[in-house]
């Protein structure tokens, strides 16, 4: 299994740079999600309350679309 961390601004980047890089199967990528190949799975660091409304979440919503997100907090 490998570990993408995925940042699109520099300074989160750097910081993933710093403290993850010599982990073994992580990559750092400095770009957005959505120019990513290919991936299996994809974790929001959103609230506890599964309000997808702002930020990365708005992001997860354009990219797989509205009723895919709310078929996923369903079965959560």
């Amino acid at each position: 299994m490998k570990l993408m961390l995925v940042a699109p601004n520099s300074l989160l980047c750097a910081a993933f740079q710093e403290n993850f890089n010599y982990l073994p199967n992580v990559e750092i990528v400095n770009n957005y999600f959505e120019w990513l190949p290919d991936f299996d799975c994809l974790v929001s660091p959103a609230n506890s309350f599964g309000m997808m409304d702002g930020g990365i979440d708005a992001a997860i919503i354009r990219f797989f679309g509205r009723s895919f997100v709310e078929q996923q907090l369903f079965a959560l």
